[in-house]
């Protein structure tokens, strides 16, 4: 099954006078269990793709599927439901509340659903166990590490049981074997054959991309390769990338974004 689908996604913004094309008609297919890793040149638009598929923005033409979900189809509150049910976000910056504890933090997303803190706090206890954290679950963002950090933020991201979890240079804001750590924790939610989630990961780290089963390389704003990383990564390499038409002198809209 597609957890996430991209046909023909095209996003387009006017800047003053101009259009600026961050994304040009792309197309792709996001099926359970796979760890995606999404690279390109700075202005690619790896931040466009990865806003459009966690619904926190809409194409100028195309569709996006989440879980067979056609997301042009929702209303506000319909998109507001579908990314806090299907959807977990992990920051490069982490974006953790400073006056909670860490199992207080990997429960917000449920208390936004309604539930109970004192309901929620078995669960969002586990899912510090799963990340290594058990022994941290009382302690505030302040007392623990960025690699801690991050840590929980994963967790928090599991705790809706999203189909996909959307991580924004998750490797970021740490040291190497931190990073390590934080890419097995997601090759491992990308694996885990019960619970048939996707993970999709925007990095610039080639080593981070290695880790991974399948890397996206947008250049552009388009789809320049698609494939295991081992083919795709000697591509933004450049050995087979040809040189970028430039837009505004043949007329055609300036392509950019994130």
């Amino acid at each position: 099954m597609a957890q996430l689908e991209f046909r023909s996604v095209t996003r387009e913004y006017l800047l003053g006078q101009q259009t600026v094309r961050a994304l040009d008609d792309v197309s792709l297919v996001i099926p359970e269990r796979e760890f995606v890793s999404v690279i390109g040149p700075s202005g690619a638009g790896k931040s466009t793709m990865l806003h459009l598929m966690g619904g926190l923005d809409t194409p100028t033409s195309g569709q996006v599927l989440l879980a067979g979900q056609d997301l042009a189809a929702l209303d506000d509150d319909g998109l507001s439901d579908i990314r806090r049910r299907t959807v977990g976000f992990v920051f490069q910056f982490f974006n953790l509340l400073p006056m909670l504890s860490a199992w207080e933090n990997v429960a917000v997303p449920r208390l936004l659903d309604g539930a109970s803190l004192a309901s929620v706090k078995p669960r969002a206890v586990e899912l510090l166990e799963r990340v290594g954290l058990a022994d941290r679950a009382e302690h505030r963002p302040g007392e623990l590490s960025g690699g801690q950090m991050q840590r929980v933020a994963i967790a928090r991201s599991l705790i809706m049981d999203p189909g996909v979890i959307l991580a924004d240079e998750p490797t970021g804001n740490v040291d190497s074997d931190t990073g390590r750590q934080i890419l097995d924790l997601l090759t491992g939610i990308a694996h885990d054959e019960g619970a048939r989630q996707s993970v999709v990961m925007v990095t610039h780290s080639l080593d981070a991309a290695r880790c991974t089963d399948r890397t996206l390389l947008l250049v552009d704003g388009r789809m320049r390769a698609d494939g295991p990383p081992a083919e795709v990564l000697p591509v933004f390499a450049g050995e087979a990338v040809p040189a970028a038409t430039d837009p505004v002198a043949t007329g055609g809209p300036v392509r950019s974004g994130s």
